[in-house]
């Protein structure tokens, strides 16, 4: 709509006596020459030769699916590939905030997302392990009716789905071609064409090696991503957390028996982490930091028992409940130097990893991806150049760096290193919780705000040069006229920011 105001202003400014036009246009007569400047505009766009024609895309995880899709919406083709025989649906994340379900809406997932998913998530709220005492809790019902509200589903049936629509003739529009079994191994580029070197075979097969060229490549393959190495080598700048993260499905009765629901954040220097309600049939996820260093993973679990009888309710033994599935992994705060080097591009993992303490990995990758469709969208209809794509690269960074980054490390030291006894009446993020809680509506709209770490992309369509501007936004700590400078408030405004910040990601 922006778009339509601005070209019926530009019409009338263009004529010779614009009030005497308006005068003399219906209002009726006006709305169909602002639909006919918008026609024109679009009809331009779509018969003007585009500047490119085709992205290939590494990964077919989240990230890469998504972008796909989002692509394919404008009629953008795009090749994935996949070095896995199939989709990766191992336990990772499970709860998306927000901004995360603003993407999935908008890619047309977000209907079977909600089919799929338990149909109530009535709270979150932060415990101590020592007694199981509630210190803080967020009442999630408040927005229940809310189209955008948080989505709890496990990232492995979210990726089932969004495979489904890409291979989906009328979702995908035959657009989108994933390749499993191809591993990319390096890449290239040159002024006019980027590349990738690719092993292909499945295991146990005699390899071929082939070179694929596309317009852009993208990197979406996540943490370990062959695509970022290919640029930037092994070493990205960062940290990795002195722990082992344990994530595991479990079964247990007791949850119900004592009343737990939704999410609950484990404050403890030995047992912190998060149990949460993931599934239909009494599913939950458990999930914690080891914190002792350098055992192996059959020493980690055999320390499991222990951590299970003090962190969850009734300190069961092991034979009252079932474990499905285990996942034992390094947890990381990392972020490149770039997102772009020439026609190659990073997004979300490939580009930046942090702890997973709030949710905020999987939903920044949401929103790497969903801006970064917007820019090859703005560029493939000559709304915008290839600055753009500079845009993008910068403005993600920045985010990343100056709020993911600075809060998710907040969120994790919240719950491994804050003292359990003290922290409900020292934490201005607890003080401004319960402040918040006194009003339903303001907790409300807290809940369903418009994100800091959001940044609308499309505002750069019609207008040269965007790089500039934009990069001025994100380093000055503003995004759509709104001042994210969380780190120039004061002690108790950034307490509230912080609030915000991590109530998009709960």
């Amino acid at each position: 709509m922006p778009y339509l105001i601005e070209v019926q202003q530009q019409s009338f400014i263009s004529s010779p006596s614009p009030d005497t036009h308006r005068a003399a246009l219906s209002a009726r007569a006006r709305l169909d020459l602002t639909r006919w400047y918008y026609g024109a505009a679009v009809m331009v766009a779509k018969t003007t030769n585009p500047p490119f024609s085709k992205i290939l895309i590494a990964g077919a995880g989240p990230s890469g699916l998504l972008l796909a899709l989002l692509l394919a919406q404008h009629d953008i083709p795009s090749l994935v590939l996949e070095s896995w025989p199939g989709l990766d649906t191992r336990l990772r994340a499970t709860q998306y905030g927000v901004p995360a379900t603003r993407i999935f809406r908008r890619a047309g997932l977000l209907a079977d997302i909600r089919k799929a998913s338990i149909p109530k998530f009535p709270t979150i709220c932060w415990r101590r392990v020592a007694d199981g005492e509630k210190l803080v809790e967020i009442d999630m019902s408040l927005v229940e009716e809310e189209e955008d509200r948080m989505t709890v589903l496990q990232l492995g049936e979210i990726i089932q789905i969004m495979y489904k629509h890409c291979m989906d003739p009328e979702k995908g529009r035959g657009l989108i071609d994933v390749r499993f079994n191809h591993r990319v191994t390096g890449t290239g580029q040159d002024e006019d064409k980027a590349w990738v070197e690719v092993e292909v075979g499945k295991e146990g097969e005699e390899k071929r090696h082939e070179r694929l060229e596309a317009d852009y490549v993208v990197g979406c393959d996540g943490a370990a991503s062959a695509v970022r190495r290919s640029l930037h080598g092994r070493e990205w700048p960062g940290q990795t957390f002195d722990c082992r993260f344990m994530v595991q499905n479990v079964f247990y009765d007791g949850f119900a028996d004592h009343g737990w629901e939704g999410g609950n954040y484990m404050i403890d220097p030995d047992h912190w982490g998060l149990i949460a309600r993931r599934g239909h049939g009494g599913l939950w996820r458990v999930t914690y930091g080891d914190p002792v260093p350098g055992l192996t993973d059959e020493e980690y679990l055999a320390r499991r028992p222990w951590h299970f009888k003090a962190m969850l309710p009734g300190h069961p033994d092991p034979d009252q409940y079932r474990i499905e599935h285990t996942n034992i992994y390094n947890i990381h705060n990392r972020c490149v130097d770039s997102f772009k080097v020439g026609r190659i591009l990073l997004a979300a993992d490939a580009a930046h990893a942090c702890n997973p303490m709030g949710g905020y990995g999987c939903m920044t990758a949401c929103l790497d991806v969903g801006g970064l469709a917007d820019c090859f969208i703005g560029y493939h209809q000559n709304r915008a150049g290839p600055e753009i794509l500079e845009t993008y690269a910068k403005v993600r960074r920045d985010i990343f760096l100056k709020y993911v980054d600075a809060r998710s490390i907040k969120n994790l030291n919240r719950v491994s290193k804050a003292d359990p006894r003290t922290v409900a009446e020292t934490d201005p993020f607890f003080k401004i919780v319960k402040e918040l809680n006194k009003d339903p509506e303001e907790m409300k709209k807290f809940l369903m705000k418009v994100s800091s770490i959001e940044y609308d992309f499309t505002q750069h369509y019609d207008q040269r040069p965007a790089a500039t501007h934009a990069t001025s936004n994100a380093v000055n700590g503003t995004s759509n006229g709104i001042s994210n400078g969380v780190e120039e408030h004061s002690e108790n405004e950034g307490a509230k920011a912080e609030v915000a910040l991590h109530m998009e990601a709960v």
